[in-house]
């Protein structure tokens, strides 16, 4: 396989026209009551990240912690992508440009506090907007803290973009792709430019066919046998179902997980999304005996009324450009599935 040259998927293509649209709005529509909007619509790019704090604070102990946290790497890219674009705002300054910015985080030192300590509110001023507050009762108290709270606060500032363009996809969505995942007995609102298409037993697939900002959407089942999902169990069945649905254009390449000495180059974790249970992981792919790779998302969930195992995942293939959003996208689309 010459180097820079597309994986094939074997198969025809689908179209799935069975269902009427209306069918499709009432599963994938935006359910937002109409009327007028009493707060102003928040500002501010996806990622970008507000942090208002006093200058002596931050220019002291506080700025290394708080830049190593908040412009972290994004897990898992090839390359280092910081996960917030971040704007610091000094708290002794006027405030009031920065009002209706979605995304704050506000740190201070409250000497009357007894513990460190995270606020959270929603919607305040604007709207969708969140705001966090981190405060303690000295600078060193916050810098320890925010270390050990990293997880936590880049969550919810990450969930929540996640929401918004998970909200913003159930409006306008690949109606090919919802469709064809319909006929699994489930919905889905993935990006419009997914339309291209494979189905096989148990196995959907959909993506935009491009050679640099491409997207796919993968969904698969199979029987759950009641055991406890596992990192290594998901990996064993990715790569058995992927080598099967997606292979290269020669006979001895297909996709699978990539690795480092043996070991996947995947994280893994349990979280409750949408009161769901689910494994998540972020990883990256390659193509066996080939040069193409890139990165992955999956959610994986037991579906107890069937006794299957619902696998769910988006990945992406863009060599020349920045992957950050392009696999944020596909994640909060994986949060639309029912």
């Amino acid at each position: 396989m010459r180097k820079g040259q597309r994986p094939y998927f074997a198969g025809t293509r689908f179209v799935w026209a069975l269902l009427a649209s209306v069918l499709l709005f009432a599963a994938c529509g935006s359910k937002e009551k109409k009327g007028v909007q009493q707060k102003p619509s928040s500002r501010g790019l996806p990622y970008e990240l507000v942090l208002i704090i006093p200058e002596p604070i931050y220019n002291g102990e506080l700025k290394d912690t708080l830049e190593s946290v908040l412009k972290g790497s994004t897990p898992v890219l090839p390359q280092h992508e910081p996960m917030f674009r971040l704007d610091v705002v000094y708290a002794d300054g006027n405030l009031t440009p920065w009002r209706t910015f979605r995304s704050r985080l506000l740190v201070e030192v409250d000497r009357k506090a007894t513990a460190p300590a995270v606020g959270v509110a929603r919607d305040a001023v604007a709207r969708p907007q969140l705001e966090v507050k981190v405060t303690a009762g000295s600078v060193q108290e916050l810098a320890h803290f925010i270390g050990t709270q990293r997880q936590r606060l880049t969550d919810l500032f990450v969930d929540a973009e996640l929401d918004r363009e998970a909200a913003r996809l159930r409006r306008k969505y690949s109606k090919m792709t919802a469709d064809s995942l319909r006929l699994f007995g489930h919905t889905i609102c993935v990006p419009e430019g997914l339309h291209s298409s494979k189905r096989a037993q148990d196995f959907l697939w959909t993506g935009t066919n491009l050679n640099d900002k491409d997207q796919n959407f993968i969904f698969y089942s199979y029987p759950w046998d009641g055991s406890s999902l596992t990192p290594a169990q998901y990996v064993q069945k990715r790569d058995s179902v992927l080598r099967i649905n997606i292979p290269g254009s020669l006979a001895n390449q297909w996709m699978e997980t990539a690795r480092e000495q043996g070991r996947p180059l995947i994280l893994a974790r349990t979280r409750t999304i949408n009161n769901k249970v689910v494994q998540e992981i972020h990883g990256l792919w390659e193509l066996h005996n080939g040069a193409l790779g890139g990165a992955f998302v999956a959610l994986e969930r037991v579906d107890t009324a069937s006794s299957r195992v619902l696998v769910t995942e988006g990945f992406i293939y863009s060599p020349h450009s920045p992957k950050r959003n392009l696999m944020r996208q596909m994640e909060a689309a994986l949060r639309t599935f029912k």
